[in-house]
């Protein structure tokens, strides 16, 4: 196994999945543990793969701690991704590659999906890609949401709700963004972002990293095509009315289409490919993408919902 050298075992690699990587640095010392400062044949690879990754300063002052698999990951993804795709996905201090190779996956190759469930009246349609209230039912009152876990850095993201809401129209949809939360908010009996504290939810240290004045939902109503936005910790409930604002009540069928821009701190607006405006500015941060449906007396109303990107 003299020609098996690390460069090979790297090549190979880059071809796995996160997961498989992940489960392969496990099986030994050679693929995860973390290279030293010994000039061996791995050192030289891990310095030759950050020269073409554009970042050798950056990664020879972490040539000590990052293992062949993390450097398959880091080779996979600058082989993959696009200049747009990385400024979206900028890493964060010493995040794992191989961590951020999934997320990158997750972002803008795999299909856009709710991965939390929060309320009691919200299920998944066919798979989970859709999901559909019905009927209230006792002890259900109030919204229930639908949370995309793909967490948007930076960059530009864009994203489709398409609308069946049979036979009532638009009423009691509301759909846009939020900050990134935790599994177990999926143990709530219902939840709205624009109007309650969901701080204690949040992935990372809430406060320090988000200032007062900065906005943790902002979420479109198709009832009267206001927004709003709310300051998690804050008990104030902002009702913003905006260019473009445009009701949706007696539609059954239609598409939102949202375009969050992190650079810019924007999310503009559009109804069936047409753009009605931006309905806020200002954003600073990291979200993802959230559904909220308030079920309604009528045993025959349906509400299904599907994201796309």
């Amino acid at each position: 196994m003299e020609t098996f050298t690390d460069d090979t075992v790297v090549a190979l690699a880059s071809f796995l999945s996160p997961h498989d990587m992940l489960s392969l640095s496990l099986t030994c010392k050679r693929f995860g543990h973390k290279h030293g400062t010994t000039t061996s044949r791995s050192r030289r690879m891990v310095e030759r793969e950050a020269r073409k990754s554009g970042g050798s300063r950056e990664v020879r002052q972490r040539i000590e701690s990052i293992s062949l698999m993390e450097v398959a990951a880091r080779t996979a993804l600058c082989n993959k991704w696009t200049d747009e795709e990385k400024n979206a996905l900028p890493r964060r201090g010493d995040e794992s590659w191989i961590g951020l190779y999934q997320e990158f996956l997750k972002l803008f190759h795999l299909p856009l999906q709710f991965d939390k469930l929060a309320g009691g009246n919200i299920y998944y349609g066919h798979n989970k890609q859709s999901v559909v209230c019905r009927k209230l039912q006792a002890g259900q009152g109030g919204f229930h949401s639908a949370i995309c876990t793909n967490i948007m850095r930076a960059g530009r993201h864009t994203v489709s709700f398409n609308v069946d809401n049979r036979p009532t129209g638009g009423a009691g949809i509301t759909l846009g963004i939020m900050r990134p939360t935790r599994e177990d908010i999926t143990r709530l009996n219902y939840c709205y972002p624009a109007y309650e504290d969901l701080s204690r939810f949040a992935l990372k240290d809430y406060e320090n990293l988000h200032r007062a004045d900065n906005i943790d939902c902002c979420l479109l109503s198709t009832a009267g095509g206001i927004s709003f936005t709310k300051r998690w910790s804050n008990q104030r409930t902002d009702i913003n009315n905006w260019e473009g604002q445009e009701e949706i009540r007696n539609d059954t069928s239609f598409k939102i289409g949202m375009v969050l821009d992190l650079d810019e701190g924007t999310l503009d607006v559009y109804k069936n490919d047409r753009r009605l405006g931006t309905t806020m500015t200002g954003l600073v941060g990291e979200y993802c993408w959230v559904v909220s449906l308030r079920p309604e007396q009528n045993p025959d109303a349906s509400k299904t919902i599907s994201i796309d990107r």
